[in-house]
This record gives structure tokens, C-alpha cells and sequence, in this order.
């Protein structure tokens, strides 16, 4: 909860999941691979990705290299074209 003093209220936010430094990319991509299904069945998606600078957002999403490093934005397109050829 963050009090805004100069409105005299209070905001309330909550988060779905936060992962610890020691998560690895397919722990993430696990956690968030329904968004990519459910993209696909039509629905709006949104992941939002916050944190201090160089806390790994851009790393989260893109990764680095090939195999366990990827990221999640290379791990979904390869589901996508994955259901692409079902």
C-alpha cells in the first residue's frame, strides 16, 4: 500500500508472482506460458514486467543466446509457430 498525501488516499497493488534471482528462464517462461496460449485463443495479454534498473527485465524477456538461456519472448514465438504447424 503506498499513501498518496496529496489526494489523502491510499493505493493498494498486488502482484501475481515475483521471482526470486535464482529463477531461471524456464521456471518464468513456465509460470507464464498460458499467456501465449490464451493470446492465441483470442484473448488480450498483457505482461508486465517491472523492476530497478539492471534487476534483468530485458534479460527476463529476451534472454541470451540459445537453449536455456532464452528468453521469454524467444520461447513464445517458438510456441506460437509450434501451434502454427499442429
Amino acid at each position: 500500500t503506498i499513501n498518496d498525501n496529496s489526494r489523502k488516499c491510499d493505493h493498494k497493488f498486488s502482484l501475481d508472482e515475483v521471482f526470486p534471482p535464482s529463477s531461471g528462464q524456464n521456471n518464468v517462461f513456465d509460470k507464464v506460458a498460458d499467456f501465449v496460449q490464451s493470446a492465441l485463443d483470442g484473448y488480450h495479454v498483457c505482461l508486465f514486467s517491472y523492476g530497478q534498473t539492471g534487476s534483468g527485465k530485458t534479460h527476463t524477456m529476451q534472454g541470451s543466446g540459445n537453449g536455456v538461456m532464452r528468453g521469454i519472448i524467444p520461447r513464445a514465438v517458438e510456441n506460437i509457430l509450434m501451434q502454427m504447424r499442429v
